[in-house]
């Protein structure tokens, strides 16, 4: 199911090929049926670590889908998520092998239609950021494998670095759903996105609207995939999004849209 909130904001867009994408992940490009990234390697290790990792998730997970929770309150929640669920992984990641292996079986797929729009925007020198508040290594190493890692696309996430000792992660600089700002964006490619004249963003949940500076709001075409609470969420997500893709709607939409 497609919602067009915004036919106006559409068309100008439609005559535009200046401009860049900035994207969400997990269950974006991704189906929503996915594992999120931060899922993958519990699943895979089992035991204790699945056991905590569902503990964790089944109780965040509805917070993360309640839009009436005060906006301050639910960002350190979701702040909390993400630090318990690094600390988390940091405790059995012991090694890069882990990922590479959890990847072979892992329940992570790209919604139809995304490959070929990510080779769209190639094609077209189009410059996409992939923004995430997963695992960077997991996510990197996906798209590596389905050979849509193209040299336009810069991809902002939160990264494990291995030593003799296994996992480290920064939790002091751990990007939550919360706080996914274009300010994470390294700076040098800032300087290039700044110049296009248009942006193109899209996302699951609300908060990825903060992936975008609001001064930039009026030019940019947001895109919310909604496949959870879809009864509940779907007039929050018609007010918020530009363009609302509901239950199971594929980036195959998002092409037929953007012609």
């Amino acid at each position: 199911m497609e919602y067009i909130n915004n036919k106006e904001k559409v068309e100008e867009f439609k005559k535009s090929q200046d401009f860049f994408v900035i994207i969400d992940f997990d269950r974006t490009l991704t189906t929503g049926a996915s594992d999120a990234s931060m899922g993958i390697i519990p699943k895979f290790l089992g035991g204790e670590c699945l056991k905590e990792r569902l503990r964790i998730y089944e109780y965040y997970r509805p917070m993360e889908l309640d839009y009436t929770i005060e906006e301050n309150k639910k960002k350190a929640i979701m702040k909390e998520w993400a630090n318990n669920s690094f600390t988390l992984l940091s405790k059995y990641l012991t090694s890069e092998e882990i990922i590479e292996n959890a990847l072979k079986d892992a329940n992570l797929h790209l919604r139809a239609g995304a490959k070929e729009f990510l080779k769209d925007m190639y094609d077209k020198n189009i410059p996409v950021v992939i923004m995430s508040a997963g695992v960077g290594n997991i996510i990197k190493r996906f798209l590596e494998k389905q050979e849509v890692l193209y040299d336009n696309i810069t991809l902002v996430s939160n990264f494990f670095e291995f030593n003799d000792n296994g996992a480290y992660i920064d939790t002091e600089k751990i990007m939550a759903v919360s706080d996914k700002y274009y300010s994470r964006v390294p700076e040098d490619i800032r300087k290039v996105l700044d110049k296009k004249q248009n942006i193109l963003l899209a996302g699951d949940i609300i908060e990825d609207i903060n992936m975008i500076e609001k001064e930039k709001l009026h030019r940019t075409l947001t895109i919310g995939f909604l496949d959870y609470n879809v009864d509940t969420n779907l007039d929050i997500y018609n007010e918020k999004f530009d363009i609302v893709l509901a239950k199971g709607e594929s980036f195959d939409t998002v092409r037929r849209i953007l012609n």
